[in-house]
């Protein structure tokens, strides 16, 4: 593979720097790549410079930035990075190579990566893509809505290769011939989780893609995962999210979604589903959108209606008992088993 030697200097950078460095990135789109050898000789006036010239607000970042650039320095080699990268099927990609891809990134400003490390088909990444996301241990239910939300949509898929809902995602997108596209948190080399390798090779061998910013040799972390959740909703012009737990890594993929202007979904589900209860709150404070294929979202029960219901089950049964033993006004109760007749009524 031959590459010009300021691309060779982009990939020592982006192996010297964090996901989502914005710091990193302002000094190389103002610098260039003299920026790095400002760090081999030690030179770092001109960092100051620029960044107090454009970014003032970044000036503290600069001496961390230099100690943590500084340490790892001498074991970056760009020409083992690419050597690497070929022994296991992937290789850099510029994003010049790729204008929507670079276009749809650009939202994320300077939190934009440099360049991109793929294996397989990088031209997917230009292609209009929905991405579907949620968590590791979904319910059975939760797993055949993922299926179904697939088939539906017939469209390129991009997610974060976990198992639960990401796996679900894509093997029902190679299933149906869809190509599909799994986000990495460190080198393609250390793709995770190692279960999922066979499904990461079948992902490659389709015609989909498997992509990091990270080089070969970069562990997977938790900041990482946090920061590859960015590029997930930047490469998509619809995120869905199937089920999630009230915190979760899906929820932060959504937060950036919405952040970027990007369409955001989530599927309701039963309160008394934890992996739903994400999904539900987010569609009750206006992060996500519903997406009515698992059913409509049913407000959450009040305190009263639990304490109410809690009595019910431990045997209460007269507006009274109920009452006495909810601690709940007697006119709420009322209002309540008022609802509940209306409710199976209707039903």
């Amino acid at each position: 593979m031959q590459l010009s030697e300021n691309e060779l200097d982009l990939i020592a950078w982006t192996a010297l720097s964090e996901p989502g460095d914005a710091l990193a990135n302002l000094l190389w789109t103002t610098i260039g790549p003299k920026v790095l050898e400002h760090a081999k000789s030690g030179d770092f006036k001109p960092w100051f410079r620029a960044v107090g010239k454009s970014h003032p607000e970044y000036l503290p970042e600069v001496k961390p930035a230099i100690e943590r650039i500084s340490l790892r320095l001498p074991t970056v080699n760009p020409h083992q990075l690419v050597e690497r990268g070929i022994r296991w099927n992937c290789k850099p990609v510029s994003l010049d190579k790729l204008p929507q891809t670079r276009t749809r990134f650009s939202d994320l400003g300077l939190h934009a990566p440099l360049m991109l490390w793929v294996a397989g088909n990088e031209q997917l990444l230009e292609q209009e893509q929905v991405a579907i996301v949620g968590t590791r241990t979904p319910s059975r239910t939760g797993i055949e809505n993922c299926r179904r939300l697939v088939d539906l949509l017939n469209m390129p898929v991009v997610s974060g290769g976990a198992k639960g809902v990401d796996a679900t995602a894509h093997e029902q997108a190679l299933k149906a011939g869809l190509p599909t596209v799994a986000v990495m948190a460190g080198g393609i080399d250390r793709a995770y989780p190692v279960e999922n390798w066979n499904l990461f090779h079948r992902i490659v061998r389709s015609n989909g893609a498997l992509v990091s910013e990270m080089p070969p040799g970069v562990q997977p972390s938790r900041f990482r995962f946090l920061q590859r959740n960015r590029l997930i909703a930047a490469m998509c012009s619809e995120l869905f999210v199937v089920e999630a737990a009230l915190r979760s890594g899906s929820r932060n993929t959504a937060n950036h979604a919405k952040r970027l202007n990007r369409d955001v979904y989530a599927l309701a589900g039963s309160w008394d589903n934890k992996m739903s209860q994400g999904c539900n709150s987010m569609i009750q404070q206006g992060l996500a959108n519903q997406f009515p294929l698992g059913g409509y979202l049913e407000l959450e029960p009040s305190w009263q209606a639990k304490r109410i219901e809690d009595a019910i089950r431990n045997g209460a049964s007269t507006i009274h008992e109920i009452a006495s033993e909810s601690g709940v006004a007697h006119r709420e109760v009322e209002r309540f088993r008022q609802r509940s007749s209306e409710s199976r009524t209707l039903t």
